[in-house]
């Protein structure tokens, strides 16, 4: 088995940009989406770019059932709607990968925060998630804190000097995700325990956002100093 890689609503700007990192790596990707149409052209669009066909536009529905490792790509308020009528594609077999962040919808000059929203309370998107999945289907936080717009300009920044945060309870689903964020050249994998690592993930992301805008970039991203020098 390839563990091969599906990104659903993968033709949303962080999908895209995930699509592009992969396939640049020779990494074969499932691009799902709610319409086919809309794959097959974006899909296209970046094999051309790369002169590739390790792309394949699917729907979501195709998307989910084909790959092995599922990433959720989607705006977070469109997370749960999306997922819910996917839940029977889904199995032990299968690693679910939560790359959403609740932010709040803001304005020119207003800080970024991380979204109050009533299905959250006190919990993080991936917490939401693993609530509403099937428990014997594995549920993994990953690449919150990556820029889509750093992501998808690969010939201005071909090699990314960052490092992903991953987090989980299941050891080795949490293993299988680190091992495909490694092919993307210089990104880092961080192990960061489990789920609830999420609720701070996630405010790192809302709180790059903010540096991005004062800085009026948007490729600031997170390296960890003084870790042991381990693979994980």
């Amino acid at each position: 088995m390839t563990d091969k890689i599906g990104l659903i609503g993968g033709t949303g700007p962080l999908g895209q940009g995930l699509a592009l990192r992969w396939s640049f790596a020779g990494e074969p990707i499932i691009m799902g989406s709610r319409q086919q149409e809309k794959a097959d052209r974006i899909a296209g669009e970046i094999n051309t770019r790369l002169n590739t066909d390790l792309i394949q536009p699917m729907t979501n529905e195709e998307c989910i059932q084909e790959a092995e490792i599922v990433l959720i790509s989607t705006p977070f308020n469109f997370m749960i709607q999306t997922i819910e009528p996917l839940i029977p594609y889904l199995s032990e077999e299968k690693i679910l990968v939560d790359v959403t962040v609740p932010l709040k919808p803001f304005a020119k000059g207003k800080m970024v925060d991380i979204l109050s929203h009533d299905d959250l309370r006190a919990l993080s998107a991936t917490e939401l998630l693993r609530k509403t999945i099937p428990q014997q289907v594995p549920v993994v936080g990953a690449f919150k804190t990556l820029s889509n717009s750093t992501l998808r300009e690969i010939d201005r920044l071909p090699v990314l000097e960052q490092d992903v945060f991953i987090f989980s309870k299941d050891k080795a689903a949490k293993n299988k995700v680190k091992e495909k964020a490694v092919k993307i050249k210089n990104l880092r994998p961080v192990d960061a325990g489990g789920t609830l690592s999420a609720r701070h993930v996630e405010r790192f992301t809302a709180f790059l956002i903010g540096l991005n805008r004062r800085y009026k970039t948007h490729d600031s991203g997170i390296k960890v100093s003084g870790l042991p020098k381990r693979e994980w």
